[in-house]
């Protein structure tokens, strides 16, 4: 994949998952792929794959910039949705914001010796999956649920693993813990809690404060805010179609 692209979307959380040892079956959580991408890099990851590259008309309002089919075993095609912008629940100038910041953010992750790949942050995929699960739940099903609570646990892994690092400085780390709290207070975060039960502070594993004692007085405040949670009664499907 180009440089120039970022993977993204379920495919990104399968592969934090099977970095994170979380599930030994997380490459079934999507057979398609999203990527970040222009139309000049999907046609060189077509070229390489050798499959067949189909752009929409410039006229369509998607931000779908090309599809890459790729041909398998069987007969059979997956595909690859290039696209130039992520949904968010919150328009279009907070999505625009937030594909810039997925961009900025990519993990190169080198995969062999002649391969490297871009990866979307675990925090962006974090975020990424609690829009969908609050903004695409009739339209999409109820996997999405189910991957923003995957989401939840690879930010878990993915913060105590920069703890664990002593090369890590505490101001990135209590960076992210900003971030993960913001999401928290944000109407998506609410959402995310009142229509389905999953709070995003659980991604702040108790461990941290362990590994990062000057985090201390922001760990506790987020450790205190989850404390004072009722457990909600996720909203049935007819409520949440309202809600969305």
């Amino acid at each position: 994949m180009s440089n120039d692209m970022v993977l993204v979307g379920g495919q990104a959380l399968a592969f934090w998952m099977a970095r994170y040892k979380l599930r030994p079956d997380a490459a079934v959580i999507s057979n398609d792929g999203d990527a970040l991408g222009s139309v000049r890099a999907a046609k060189g990851l077509a070229e390489a794959l050798r499959a067949r590259l189909v752009v929409p008309d410039p006229k369509d309002l998607t931000s779908l910039v090309a599809q890459l089919r790729i041909p398998v075993q069987d007969g059979k095609v997956r595909n690859v949705d290039v696209l130039h912008l992520l949904y968010t629940t919150s328009g279009l100038k907070k999505s625009n914001e937030f594909t810039q910041r997925v961009r900025n953010n990519a993990v190169t992750v080198r995969l062999d010796e002649d391969v490297e790949i871009r990866i979307m942050h675990p925090l962006d995929v974090l975020e990424s999956r609690a829009h969908n699960a609050v903004g695409l739940l009739e339209q999409k099903g109820e996997h999405v649920v189910t991957q923003a609570q995957w989401g939840i646990q690879v930010a878990r892994a993915a913060m105590l693993r920069m703890a664990q690092d002593p090369a890590a400085e505490d101001k990135r780390i209590g960076t992210h813990v900003q971030r993960i709290f913001r999401l928290w207070k944000s109407s998506v975060g609410q959402r995310l809690w009142k229509e389905h039960g999953l709070c995003v502070l659980d991604a702040l594993d108790e461990g941290l404060l362990t590994h990062r004692p000057e985090l201390r007085q922001q760990l506790e405040r987020a450790a205190d805010e989850r404390a004072r949670l009722p457990q909600p009664k996720p909203a049935s499907r007819t409520e949440r179609g309202r809600a969305s």
